[in-house]
């Protein structure tokens, strides 16, 4: 396929994308982490990079732009929900025109579409973001050339993208480990046998560094807990996890058995036999790793994230082995087509649940405005929370859907499952509280938390 028609299904593809990241920007800003980035970059000026995972800067920059060209909050955060697509599109670009593979270009749109279904929703994910530039690496070593035809630029280039990918996410390496096993079996790609070994050698080093060295972020070590379940669990297979990754599998991963069986088969056929191997055996082994890690089942919007590899696992051989046996271009493209369609159409078709949220806050936002007080704390037992999924956020996600209305006169509304542990904040009126922190208003900047005469906190329910 030429690298026109890449060209053509990625601007395609993307601008949809970034058509629904601007219309539902408030369904994806407006939900957990990204209102806490919105209100830790508004608030300080600066990035809020999390558990040593300095790649987000990438996307982060977006509404840290806003943010320093002291936009509106609303343009704030529609900058930053485009900003990710954007960030995704810049990935097919450099690889597509700048590193001259449109076969990983197309890879990187697929890997955007495949199975992403609620991720697109919970946008902030670095793993996602690492998984985008792992592509772009791998693009980047199968240039045909070998370290001695490498500049000191390009030399720059290669550590400074290997760091920043083995820091994005502890599931990095799996991902880069499978990248790099396939470009050295791949007819196409044809990764030098040395490029190969210097990056397995020098990411041994880092991580060993990064685990073993420097102190290892808590969050990263209270999600690596769960691999502990290979030693307890009584059985791997009969685990709710499994059972919930079928019926994902059923409603909104459908395209991944299907690309899995087509590849397997292919695969045979030609007697690849170390592809097939590769394929097969990292495939079930992740998928494995990631259901026991998280036995009881977890989230179908985070787990999901886990799940993305999966998805680079399966368009590899399809774009390299299986696609190829389609000799007609035209066949091609509309096959490609209407499997973009048909995810964009799916992806967008997800976003009531956010929709939903939504609407129960702002009708809580309505009836905030008919009380005295305008400083809320409210236990999880009196709202909704099928409907608004997790409260740690409430705060920040109450602050930028006041801000929307007025902002000149934003909400505090805190929702927790222990609304005693905020009693000492009760008498307090120049403070903004969340679940993480206080910060007192002169420490806020006015032109995004103008907080003034709202009075004191006050627990209870909105009536």
């Amino acid at each position: 396929m030429q690298a026109r028609h890449v060209l053509i299904l990625g601007l395609c593809g993307y601008f949809a994308l970034g058509a629904l990241a601007a219309y539902f920007y408030q369904e994806r800003t407006i939900f957990l982490d990204p209102a806490f980035l919105i209100f830790s970059i508004a608030s300080s000026g600066e990035f809020a990079i999390q558990a040593n995972r300095f790649g987000s800067a990438l996307t982060q920059f977006f509404p840290w732009i806003a943010v320093q060209l002291h936009l509106p909050i609303k343009w704030v955060m529609i900058i930053y929900s485009v900003g990710v697509v954007f960030y995704y599109f810049a990935c097919f670009y450099v690889v597509q025109r700048w590193l001259k593979n449109s076969n990983l270009a197309l890879g990187i749109l697929l890997i955007n579409t495949f199975i992403v279904s609620y991720t697109f929703w919970w946008m902030q994910i670095e793993f996602a973001q690492g998984i985008a530039l792992s592509m772009v690496f791998l693009a980047f070593m199968t240039r045909d050339r070998q370290w001695a035809d490498y500049n000191a630029f390009e030399i720059s280039a290669f550590f400074l993208i290997l760091i920043t990918l083995l820091y994005f996410h502890p599931l990095i390496p799996f991902l880069l480990s499978y990248l790099m096993l396939f470009g050295l079996l791949d007819e196409q790609l044809r990764l030098p046998k040395k490029q190969f070994w210097t990056v397995a050698i020098l990411s041994s080093m880092i991580l060993l560094f990064k685990n073993f060295v420097m102190p290892t972020a808590v969050y990263d070590n209270q999600a690596s807990q769960g691999i502990n379940n290979f030693k307890t669990l009584p059985s791997y297979f009969n685990i709710q996890s499994n059972l919930n990754f079928i019926e994902y599998c059923k409603k909104d991963y459908y395209l991944l058995p299907i690309g899995l069986l087509a590849c397997l088969i292919v695969l045979g056929m030609q007697r690849k036999w170390w592809k097939l191997l590769l394929l097969g055996g990292m495939f079930f082994a992740y998928l494995l790793m990631v259901n026991v890690s998280y036995a009881q089942g977890m989230p179908q919007f985070h787990i999901e994230s886990f799940y993305l590899p999966l998805s680079v696992f399966v368009i590899l051989p399809l774009i390299f082995d299986v696609l190829p046996l389609i000799k007609k271009t035209p066949v091609v493209l509309g096959l490609l087509g209407v499997v973009l369609a048909v995810r964009i159409f799916h992806i967008g078709s997800l976003h009531q649940p956010y929709t939903n949220r939504l609407t129960v806050q702002n009708k809580m936002l309505d009836k905030l405005e008919q009380m005295e007080s305008k400083k809320l704390i409210i236990s999880e037992k009196d709202v909704p929370m099928d409907t608004l999924i997790m409260s740690w956020g409430s705060s920040f996600e109450f602050w930028l859907l006041s801000s929307l209305r007025n902002p000149e006169a934003p909400r505090s509304i805190v929702i927790d499952e222990d609304p005693a542990r905020f009693d000492w904040t009760l008498s307090a009126n120049n403070s903004f509280f969340t679940e993480w922190g206080i910060y007192p208003y002169s420490d806020l900047p006015r032109r995004y938390f103008n907080f003034t005469d709202i009075g004191y906190y006050r627990k209870g329910k909105v009536e």
